[in-house]
């Protein structure tokens, strides 16, 4: 096997974990894939019971990246709920990288909808995730706004709305990429 084939293989094994997990019986699946006229990004997250699996697409500013997680939920008697695990990156889709992620959230229904509230922090790159929906019932929408980076001089602030679908688990979103200066549109799947 060459040293080119080695990430591949990585990350076709990680896959294959990640599509092992979706075939059990579901705790809660999301996907997303949103387009602008320069990037994608595309998500799947998969829970089951205390574990958790990702996989993450982009090509935001520059070459693709995959990223691959796996992390374990725990609670500290607190109603934020956390996360840890292992991390994997193949950064221009050919150099890989491992490191560890963290990840606290809180859930909070409310008498109009929801608050969703999600940060992130990995050892690659040293990049750092925050995001804060706010969801309304009627209409069915939801508000987010997310700011990311990390310590290769990567920032954006991110706002986007998603208008649900009727009788389905799916939403299209619309949004904007402030330091990107980039409008994109996508879909959501979320049976959480």
């Amino acid at each position: 096997m060459t040293a080119a084939n080695k990430p591949i293989r990585s990350i076709s094994a990680a896959l294959a974990l990640v599509v092992a997990a979706s075939t059990a019986e579901a705790d809660g699946e999301f996907y997303q894939l949103d387009l602008g006229e320069d990037t994608t990004t595309a998500v799947l997250s998969v829970e089951r019971d205390r574990l958790a699996f990702g996989i993450v697409f982009s090509d935001y500013t520059g070459p693709e990246d995959l990223n691959l997680t796996a992390s374990y939920k725990f609670t500290l008697g607190t109603p934020v709920t956390f996360r840890a695990g292992p991390a994997l990156q193949l950064e221009g889709l050919d150099t890989l990288k491992g490191g560890i992620r963290l990840v606290a959230e809180h859930y909070q229904p409310t008498s109009f909808g929801s608050i969703f509230l999600f940060g992130e922090a990995t050892t690659i790159d040293r990049g750092y995730f925050a995001l804060a929906a706010i969801g309304f019932d009627r209409p069915d929408v939801t508000f987010e706004f997310s700011y990311l980076g990390d310590d290769d001089g990567f920032r954006d602030k991110i706002a986007a709305m998603a208008f649900g679908i009727p009788s389905t688990k799916a939403s299209v979103r619309v949004g904007y990429k402030f330091d990107t200066e980039e409008s994109f549109l996508g879909i959501s799947i979320n049976t959480f």
